[in-house]
């Protein structure tokens, strides 16, 4: 039989000895623990075990883990760190997987003081597991701190080994994320046959959270994708009349005031099983169908709210910049051609509502360079009525209908962010509940999906209530007056989606939510009434309702739309290419893009020129 002291001197031998063997030894240990840890903790590679795949996730959580080996020349120190941070960071993407349908990437780096400067607000996401997390956290270094004091006694590696390992580790990782040499093939299309950029959580469910990780790290390397040029020339030279059309309008003789509500997590349910349209949002429902409606195509689920944000008041498709999650850390830089920008160049005053943090998602910094030449954010609403965790919608309408009646004479336009519907959408609604004696829930719903929709539908039928109220008061001013009205994204009800399903047979990431445009003075007859888009199309819907002139970019994208529209909305995929094509040149153009479709140096001042 084997003795203890013989095991006893094996694994030491193993983890302080110097020879080949031992050395194997450590290297198998830190791979296997790698293939192991991945296969726990990756639902997806647990479904389906492809040794391809495995290998492919496991490899950077070993180059990790010899890589602190290296820096400490501790095995199981290494082991333990290694296995803790990996368990971490495989937690930390379920989180956000189950909040916003996308899984950690390389660009949620940027957010990293977001949330350690707002960690109240991120902990609701977490619920009692942040408890558990803290708890376990100091567990760990508890356990942590035992095996260094035990593991000092033993011998460690040379130092010109441990230089080897930090060396070889330390590059291996930095070009394989870089996707330099060997390895865009290594974690190319032939082995991650799966992988698509442009839908991230598909992308991890077919080949793993870390190889998927990789990849997405490769490919953001590139930031813009080469525009084809010659396709945006060429529909700019065919379509020379409308353009110009669009260039040279002329300002009506009034302008409207303009208000845009982005209306967090609104989303009508009525594709839910169950569930009729306008059930709970009657007034939504009834404004509606005075206006402009349909459904909105949004860039984001259950969270990520500046991707919507952006696309309305850019026009700059998201989804031409598979890179770039966060537009405000990436895209918005200086000067840009948005919408209050253009209306300044008009002479409107600009104005943005917000009843939250100045400094979440990076807006005090971003919204002025955007064209807001006010800003209201939490501190101005400091002794506003809340509806639950948030000042209401009720209390931000109010603010903001105060803020226009204060004898403004010239034309204004407010974007108001609401945030009384902001998730996670399991908490105790409490009296808010009282709103739902009228509008029974659906029946099907488990406990967890009960409580969902209690509490995402009471903010909703209150929020509607307040919509019905705001409109109203907004649209009977003697002065002309535009009100867009849409919601941001679905809300991330997991339980309760699960529960119900939906009518049409899609995922939650594939449904719409919806949007408005009404006005206190007649449409022009000849416009749809009833128009799906998406948001990046908002602005030219918005231009064209008031009649504004339109040059560059904008009125390139007026266009498209409008053809398409000609089209009876068919070849889609053809347009929609086309209109990333023309995103994509417009942002290498440093936002000077010429409604020839070529660079041009200021184009805005055209704008003006036309307008005046």
């Amino acid at each position: 039989m084997i003795s203890g002291q013989q095991i006893s001197s094996a694994m030491r031998a193993i983890f302080s000895g110097s020879s080949a063997w031992a050395t194997c030894a450590r290297l198998l240990i830190i791979a296997l623990l790698s293939i192991v840890m991945v296969v726990r903790l990756d639902s997806s590679l647990t479904m389906a075990l492809q040794p391809g795949l495995v290998w492919r996730n496991a490899l950077p959580i070993a180059l990790f883990i010899l890589l602190i080996y290296g820096l400490c020349g501790r095995l199981l120190l290494s082991l333990g760190l290694g296995s803790g941070i990996t368990w971490l960071v495989f937690n930390v993407n379920a989180v956000k997987e189950l909040n916003m349908n996308a899984p950690l990437l390389p660009g949620d780096l940027v957010l990293v003081h977001q949330v350690l400067h707002n960690m109240g607000f991120f902990a609701h996401y977490t619920g009692y597991r942040l408890v558990l997390l803290s708890l376990a956290a100091l567990l760990f270094a508890m356990l942590m701190g035992t095996i260094w004091w035990a593991e000092k006694r033993w011998q460690r590696p040379r130092a010109t080994s441990r230089a080897v390992w930090i060396l070889l580790s330390s590059a291996a990782l930095f070009t394989m994320y870089q996707g330099d040499g060997f390895w865009p093939k290594v974690y190319g299309d032939e082995a991650l046959a799966g992988f698509q950029q442009w839908d991230p959580i598909l992308s991890v469910q077919q080949t793993g959270f870390m190889a998927g990780m990789v990849r997405t790290s490769q490919e953001s390397r590139i930031s813009i994708p080469q525009a084809d040029k010659q396709l945006v020339a060429h529909f700019a030279q065919s379509h020379a009349g409308d353009l110009d059309m669009r260039r040279m309008r002329k300002l009506p003789l009034e302008l409207p005031d303009i208000v845009v509500v982005q209306s967090e997590a609104f989303f009508d349910p009525g594709p839910l099983k169950n569930i009729d349209y306008g059930q709970y949002v009657p007034n939504f429902e009834r404004l509606a169908a005075t206006g402009i409606s349909g459904s909105l195509t949004t860039p984001t689920y259950g969270g990520g709210t500046i991707r919507t944000e952006f696309e309305t008041l850019t026009g700059y498709p998201m989804q031409a910049f598979p890179s770039i999650q966060y537009p405000y850390y990436g895209l918005a830089s200086g000067w840009m051609p948005t919408v209050p920008r253009r209306l300044e160049a008009f002479g409107y005053s600009t104005t943005l509502f917000h009843p939250f943090r100045a400094g979440f998602w990076n807006r005090a910094e971003v919204m002025p360079e955007l064209g807001f030449q006010r800003t209201y954010y939490e501190k101005n609403f400091s002794g506003a009525a809340h509806a639950g965790e948030f000042v209401s919608d009720h209390a931000l309408f109010d603010f903001v209908l105060a803020h226009f009646d204060e004898g403004n004479s010239g034309a204004q336009y407010a974007m108001v962010i609401t945030m009384e519907n902001h998730g996670p959408w399991d908490y105790d609604a409490g009296s808010l509940t009282e709103v739902l004696n009228g509008h029974p829930l659906p029946s099907g719903l488990s406990a967890a999906g009960t409580k969902e929709m209690t509490y995402y539908l009471s903010h909703l039928v209150n929020g509607d209530a307040a919509l019905g109220d705001f409109a109203q008061r907004l649209l009977a001013r003697p002065r002309w007056t535009i009100l867009l009205f849409y919601g941001d994204h679905l809300p991330a009800l997991d339980a309760a989606f699960k529960d119900l399903g939906f009518d049409d047979g899609r995922s939650e990431g594939e449904e719409h939510t919806r949007y408005m445009l009404l006005s206190n003075r007649p449409l022009d007859p000849q416009n749809p009434r009833q128009l799906d888009l998406s948001s990046y199309q908002l602005p030219e819907l918005l231009f064209d309702t008031v009649g504004l002139p339109e040059d560059g970019y904008l009125a390139l994208a007026s266009t498209i739309r409008q053809d398409w529209e000609r089209d009876h909305f068919q070849h889609t995929e053809q347009y929609r290419q086309l209109q990333f094509n023309a995103a994509l040149l417009e942002v290498s153009c440093g936002h000077k893009l010429s409604a020839t479709g070529k660079c041009k140096r200021q184009v805005f001042s055209s704008v003006t020129a036309a307008g005046k």
